[in-house]
């Protein structure tokens, strides 16, 4: 099942996400939110979503670039793009850290 992808400008992007308790990774509501998520991401075809792009307020991410869609890309861009396959992960309540604060 594809959930719907909410686009720029939609009140739910412009909210700050809630932060996802430890104790709720595991339940079935939060699993399957996580599952419908990769294929969601997968069908859009894209390598990232976030839980507020398909309407859910919570700080949690789903990444993965697969080599299928690398293919028709040459190596030189391959390596302009510093691509390389990525495999699936969910990452839940991220923080930024500026190392560099230069533009």
């Amino acid at each position: 099942m594809r959930l719907k992808i909410f686009q720029t400008g939609h009140a739910v992007l412009r909210q700050q996400a809630e932060p996802l308790d430890v104790s709720t990774i595991r339940v079935a509501r939060t699993q399957l939110l996580i599952e419908l998520m990769r294929e969601t991401m997968r069908d859009a075809p894209g390598v990232g979503l976030a839980a507020p792009q398909v309407g859910e307020s919570l700080q949690l991410a789903v990444i993965e670039d697969r080599a299928e869609l690398m293919a028709g890309l040459s190596p030189a861009t391959l390596a302009e793009r510093e691509r390389q396959p990525v495999p699936f992960h969910v990452i839940i309540n991220p923080r930024l850290t500026i190392t560099d604060p230069s533009p």
